[in-house]
């Protein structure tokens, strides 16, 4: 099996374990309708639409300075970056709302090259209308911790993050990263 196609399967197995435990924890606390229909693959593959191209059109509708202006980069230049390293970190987040496929979120990383982190360094999502909201982050720190341990990491890592508050509600404390003048500005999980 060549590395491109043994990556893969790690992210879909990833992201496969990530809806199991979403489900799961839905079913239990009777809230699985607002998730229903909800598809975790990869940010160019065509499984449930085109997510670059959905980013670039629809999104931009729903900026604006009260909610969010975008980030200084597309989601096409960013995803094209990281696409050449097979081991990157690549996560859309589709739900079916009202007979229509809605690209919920999005997130895009890489592991260092010892693979002992994976770093999650651009995450959006959507602020038009979706079952999740803001709890898009939920699904792509799970995905982004099961992808990790896949990997052999000892830590997932969110570079410069927006809130620290809402990532710490997931167990994300700063993270001095030994490599980076002056640590950077980092949030980690430690894996087990």
């Amino acid at each position: 099996m060549d590395d491109l196609a043994y990556f893969y399967l790690l992210k879909s197995e990833a992201r496969r374990r990530t809806m199991d435990a979403v489900n799961k924890r839905l079913l239990n606390s009777g809230q699985i309708s607002k998730w229903d229909n909800t598809t975790l693959c990869s940010i160019v593959g065509r499984e449930v639409g085109d997510a670059l191209d959905f980013a670039k059109t629809e999104w931009p509708k729903y900026y604006c300075a009260d909610t969010h202006p975008g980030l200084s980069e597309s989601w096409e230049t960013l995803t094209y970056r990281y696409l050449p390293q097979k081991d990157h970190f690549d996560l859309a987040i589709w739900q079916k709302i009202e007979e229509k496929q809605v690209l919920v979120a999005l997130a895009v990383g890489n592991p260092s090259r010892s693979r002992t982190h994976l770093t999650v360094k651009w995450i959006e999502r959507f602020y038009g209308l979706s079952y999740l909201g803001g709890r898009a982050l939920w699904p792509i720190l799970a995905c982004a911790e099961e992808y990790g341990k896949l990997l052999g990491s000892e830590r997932v890592l969110i570079k410069d993050p927006v809130d620290s508050k809402k990532f710490e509600r997931y167990g994300y404390i700063k993270y001095h990263h030994p490599h980076v003048p002056h640590g950077g500005n980092y949030l980690g999980k430690e894996l087990r």
